[in-house]
């Protein structure tokens, strides 16, 4: 059987492989193995007495260990080492971005991220390690880590820089002296850990500005001195601080130009399948996984003990990222754009379809373009599982039928010129799932938004339009970012729509219904500044013509 093991400063995961029956047949951890932190009397310590037990029952031949601070010189220091517990076992010792490479990218490309007590980065391609960025130590380097969050955190506490409710609130959880701090941080051994430890103060805070900010200044920071300097922009990352703060992590990377393809906390299960498998499929090991982001935890904690202000502050915050997120789908909304104008001028339609919020949604943006572009009701069409009653009433079950959304467009005698946009916040709502599949197996042009990556239903349409906005401010609300994300896009649709069509002159909406005083008065005055008439005789030519759009190319033909 294979030992392996993933350790970093603080601790170390070990797993037992057994290849035999194809099974991870043991997991557990010890404390780090670091030999740039520990002596090689407290390294055999820990081998003798935290991980040799554990093994006993074990026929253990290979033992592979992946560790920080595992350079080719401490490398054979930790075989020597290992090889005293394990004599009988062929033994390799290599760093923990190995590990992370090999567990995370296999033999494709990309960046691998360490973000743990330290931080560490490198570039790898084909299975080999192109180009890295040195780490450095918590002294000189380790941009993002739980350490310098930890120093940042305390150096700002005792230099008067954070903000008194913080300080107050630190005080109390910890109760240290400026003495007490001093003394870890200066006189013990393992001041990175003791700094790191503090990132548990952060985690629950990140809805106050302060800490938001602290956590975001550091990962700018890890951004622009190390990975900035590499030619390839997708990021793979393990370790408890890219775990825990993957939100902000992600956030910073994607404003940057980076797009952070995976995040784990430890990849002692991924290097195990890694050697459970003689191929190492790496497609199946790098491809981005279908992660149900819009369920996953909100980024801010204790919402009923934030004051109003933070509430709207951190609220107003997330809804920050919902533009960016939507302009990286720029590319597959101009595709569904440019392949929709021509079937609208042909005849064909445009059918929203979803649930809940979504179907709501796709609903508005259909009846709102009849009195913008005095288009009929019928060429943008808002379907909703559950029908009309849903739009104000939940429906139950009405989203979970696979055949039902189909069932919904029959009634509209759907053609191939017509096409299908499935709205769902998760990307796995049956109702949308179902009736895009359906759809595009009857030659219909279909489209998916979904603010999850890879989901079912941006797999079954021929166009993904993913609004990746992380997760919710109130967990699992995809009425709130996500929401406003398909708004969004759906108002760029049939706006661009529209106007490929010819329903806009200039930036006017020269065919919107007169429906009320406020559309009458403005498109007469719409009248007034392209023929230079008076209001009254432009108000009556409106009146008579019924659209702006008419009575200008009447007046012209005159």
């Amino acid at each position: 059987m294979i030992l392996i093991a993933d350790g970093g400063s603080t601790k170390c995961d070990w797993a037992v492989v057994d290849c035999a029956n194809n099974t991870i047949a043991l997991q557990f951890q010890s404390c780090g193995l670091n030999p740039f932190a520990r002596t090689e009397e407290q390294i055999l310590e820990t081998l003798a007495t935290e991980v040799k037990p554990h093994t006993e029952p074990y026929d253990i031949t290979e033992v592979h260990l992946y560790g920080a601070g595992v350079t080719p010189q401490k490398g054979e220091v930790m075989v020597r080492l290992i090889g005293n517990i394990f004599p009988e076992a062929t033994i390799t010792a290599q760093s923990d971005m190995e590990c992370a490479a090999k567990a995370l990218v296999g033999d494709g490309e990309g960046v691998v991220v360490i973000l743990g007590t330290g931080s560490n980065s490198a570039y790898y391609r084909g299975g080999e390690k192109v180009a890295a960025v040195p780490a450095l130590g918590y002294i000189l380097g380790d941009e993002g880590s739980g350490a310098v969050l930890g120093r940042t955190l305390v150096g700002d506490i005792l230099k008067g820089v954070a903000p008194q409710h913080i300080v107050e609130q630190f005080e109390a959880e910890y109760n240290l002296s400026l003495a007490d701090i001093l003394d870890s941080v200066y006189r013990q051994p393992l001041a990175n850990r003791t700094l790191a430890a503090f990132t548990r103060f952060l985690k629950p805070r990140l809805g106050d500005t302060y800490i938001y900010n602290l956590v975001e200044r550091c990962f700018e920071l890890f951004v622009t001195r190390n990975l900035s300097q590499y030619p390839v922009k997708s990021i793979y990352a393990t370790g408890s601080v890219a775990y825990h703060f993957e939100g902000v992590l992600r956030r910073v990377l994607e404003r940057e130009g980076f797009r952070l393809v995976r995040v784990v906390q430890s990849p002692i299960e991924a290097l195990a399948e890694y050697y459970l498998h003689a191929d190492n499929c790496t497609e199946e090991l790098c491809a981005e996984p279908f992660r149900r982001i819009t369920e996953e935890p909100s980024y801010y904690d204790n919402l009923e003990s934030m004051s109003v202000a933070e509430c709207l502050r951190a609220i107003n915050r997330e809804d920050h990222r919902v533009p960016d997120a939507v302009e990286r789908t720029l590319p597959a909304v101009e595709r569904l754009v440019r392949e929709l104008i021509p079937r609208l001028k042909r005849g064909g339609r445009l059918f929203y379809m979803g649930a809940g919020t979504s179907g709501r949604l796709g609903v508005l943006d259909a009846s709102e373009v009849p009195p913008t572009f005095g288009m009929p009701p019928t060429v943008v069409i808002g379907i909703i599982a559950g029908g009309d009653k849903a739009l104000r009433t939940p429906v139950e079950g009405a989203e979970d039928d696979t055949e039902q959304g189909w069932r919904d467009l029959e009634k509209f005698n759907p053609t191939p010129l017509d096409t299908v946009v499935g709205i769902a916040a998760s990307g796995t709502t049956p109702y949308v799932v179902g009736v895009l599949r359906k759809a595009r197996e009857q030659g219909l042009l279909t489209a998916a938004i979904a603010s999850n990556r890879n989901s079912p239903a941006a797999q079954a349409a021929e166009i993904a339009i993913e609004t990746v906005v992380g997760s919710e401010f109130v967990t699992g609300s995809s009425r709130m970012k996500s929401g406003t994300a398909q708004k969004l896009v759906c108002n760029m649709i049939t706006t661009t729509a529209m106007i490929g069509i010819g329903r806009v002159r200039g930036n006017r909406m020269v065919n919107m219904q007169l429906s009320n005083q406020k559309l009458i008065d403005r498109g007469t005055r719409m009248i007034v500044d392209e023929l230079g008439l008076p209001y009254d005789h432009a108000r009556n030519l409106l009146l008579l013509h019924g659209s702006v759009e008419l009575a200008i190319r009447s007046y012209y033909e005159q």
